[in-house]
């Protein structure tokens, strides 16, 4: 990055995030159109528990039906911030996994990282592999660590067969990474993404599948 375009950065940062912002509500109606959706379909009072479960796939059906919502608005945002967090220095990646920490859109990371996978099985080029790593990255694993581990997994396959290498991506984005114990797993993101060549998840679940 030169250095008129590193002076320019604050100014984007700072417009990210008032994207971001004017995101949050449409997320808000979104979710909420859902929920009552889901709930209409899955009334938990009315009968037995095997009749309960038997409504799920309605019930889900029912709140995927809502449609998309924001999704697509808050994919091109991301777009933008994975950009930008790939070819920045650790302080800016900071701030920018700060601001996306502070808005709604957080927590459609895991489909957004998933969505990057599904590029790159489609023929995406090597940036989708980049956005997806930047996107595991900022979700810093805020949630269940083994589900970010597994769409992370996802994310190197669908990579690899696409006859890119993984391995370099993974070490510049883990310089970028926080390297402080994160709330949802026990290893700092910044080793997790350095070593997850050498882990137990992929010696097991994506190691066998590259062969």
């Amino acid at each position: 990055m030169n250095e008129r375009d590193a002076a320019a950065v604050p100014r984007l940062v700072a417009k990210l995030g008032r994207d971001l912002e004017a995101l949050d509500e449409p997320i808000r109606q979104w979710e909420e159109a859902r929920e009552r959706a889901f709930s209409t379909a899955f009334d938990r009072k009315d009968g037995p528990l095997g009749a309960l479960m038997g409504r799920l796939p309605q019930a889900a059906a029912a709140a995927a039906g809502v449609g998309t919502g924001p999704v697509e608005r808050v994919f091109a945002v991301f777009d933008e911030i994975c950009d930008l967090y790939a070819r920045s220095d650790p302080g800016t990646c900071a701030a920018l996994r700060e601001i996306v920490h502070e808005h709604k859109a957080r927590g459609l990371l895991p489909g957004y990282l998933s969505h990057c996978a599904r590029v790159l099985e489609q023929g995406g080029r090597q940036e989708w592999l980049e956005r997806g790593l930047a996107a595991a990255s900022i979700d810093d694993q805020r949630h269940d660590y083994r589900d970010w581990l597994m769409s992370l997994g996802d994310l190197y396959l669908s990579a690899f067969l696409r006859g890119l290498h993984p391995g370099p991506a993974l070490k510049r984005m883990a310089e970028r990474s926080n390297d402080l114990k994160p709330r949802g797993g026990p290893t700092p993101t910044r080793e997790a993404l350095e070593r997850f060549e050498e882990s137990a998840y992929f010696a097991t679940s994506i190691l066998p599948r590259l062969r």
